[in-house]
């Protein structure tokens, strides 16, 4: 029992470096490319500079390390094992009559406390960060002469005077405020009134409060104002919600912004599905540490390994593939969200523990 407690210490701390040195190179990775790519939107400001440029990379970096946790760790058990395996390590694991399981003990327990750990605490710093980057882009789109060129958020709303379409490139601070706003107004007939661009939108009081507006009235030259007020009948709670994507919702928020949604008839299913994958994470991380594992085993004597990795690496990728698949079928309500979360994660754990199973006892 103390060589097993020796052995799974030493192989958590080679799997624990793997997964550090992966993380770190991506990270610092991440951070350039998105450095660069910030300084290359904005560098037409006067007011932008080099750190602005740094903090929005920084803001952005924590949320894209939380999408590729998968295959951190799809690689990094793979690099472990294999080198592992290659210094005969294993090979005297085995010799010593320990079974896969016994070494993979450590792995799975690593995957299970990182895979919590991103859940409930990565998550909710990477969605405040992304959200605090919104505001800030925000704030630097709005003084920029560009129009809207077909944002990513529309949605109808009705008012007393008539009914409008609004689409804007971005939204923050939970809806409230729009970046890159187009509205198309009616009057109560349903017959077109004029068309609005607007660098920034805020709502305030039942009524969208447009900056720098351009007005287009029917059979009217255009004008620019320096505000426009737009009237609406959707609630801050009914802005919030309709504008909320699960993205912008932390673990502990999902919640009560789920239970709150269905009071108020909004489709929570995309809500549903989000946490829902948030909770199974730990799960996933273990399918990918288990698909690595059974191709990663092999002695390297033996020849092979090569096509192994490639197969595992593919094996992973077809993974996150059908999960997106399924999860975008449970975000639409053709599956259950449940159902859709942890499907993959419990199909491709199966399928790895049966691998692994036949590799060791045959």
């Amino acid at each position: 029992m103390t060589a097993f407690g020796t052995l799974n210490r030493y192989i958590a701390r080679r799997f624990l470096a793997t997964i550090g040195t992966i993380v770190l190179s991506i990270f610092v990775l991440i951070l350039i490319i998105d450095f660069v790519e910030q300084f290359r939107k904005y560098s037409d400001r006067d007011d932008f500079t080099g750190f602005t440029s740094l903090k929005l990379a920084a803001m952005h970096t924590p949320a894209i390390l939380e999408d590729i946790l998968p295959f951190v760790f799809l690689f990094g058990t793979i690099i472990c094992l294999i080198n592992l395996s290659r210094k005969l390590e294993l090979v005297i694991a085995r010799a010593a009559g320990l079974s896969v399981w016994r070494f993979l003990a450590a792995p799975l327990a690593i995957a299970i406390l990182i895979g919590l750990g991103s859940s409930t605490m990565l998550n909710p710093i990477a969605t405040d960060l992304t959200n605090r980057a919104a505001e800030l882009e925000t704030s630097l789109r709005g003084v920029k002469s560009g129009r809207n060129k077909g944002g990513g958020v529309w949605f109808r709303q009705s008012a007393p005077g008539g009914s409008s379409i609004l689409s804007a490139q971005s939204a923050s601070n939970r809806g409230e405020v729009l970046s890159g706003v187009r509205a198309f107004v009616f009057d109560n007939n349903g017959r077109f009134r004029e068309k609005i661009d607007a660098e920034r939108a805020f709502y305030q009081n039942r009524s969208w409060r447009l900056e720098s507006a351009l007005v287009a009235a029917k059979g009217q030259p255009p004008v620019t104002v320096s505000t426009y007020v737009l009237p609406t009948k959707l609630s801050r709670k009914d802005v919030r919600d309709t504008l909320t994507r699960p993205e912008n919702l932390s673990l502990w928020d999902l919640p009560d912004f789920i239970e709150t949604a269905k009071h108020t008839g909004i489709n929570t299913d995309r809500f549903k599905l989000a946490f829902h994958q948030l909770l199974a994470r730990p799960l996933f991380l273990i399918a990918m540490v288990a698909i690595a594992a059974t191709v990663s085993l092999r002695l390297t004597r033996y020849g092979g390994t090569g096509k192994l990795v490639v197969t595992g690496i593919a094996a992973g990728f077809l993974l996150y593939v059908a999960r997106e698949v399924i999860s975008d079928l449970g975000g639409n309500g053709i599956i259950d969200p449940a159902l859709s979360a942890w499907a993959p994660s419990i199909i491709a754990l199966t399928f790895g523990a049966t691998v692994l199973l036949f590799q060791e006892d045959g």
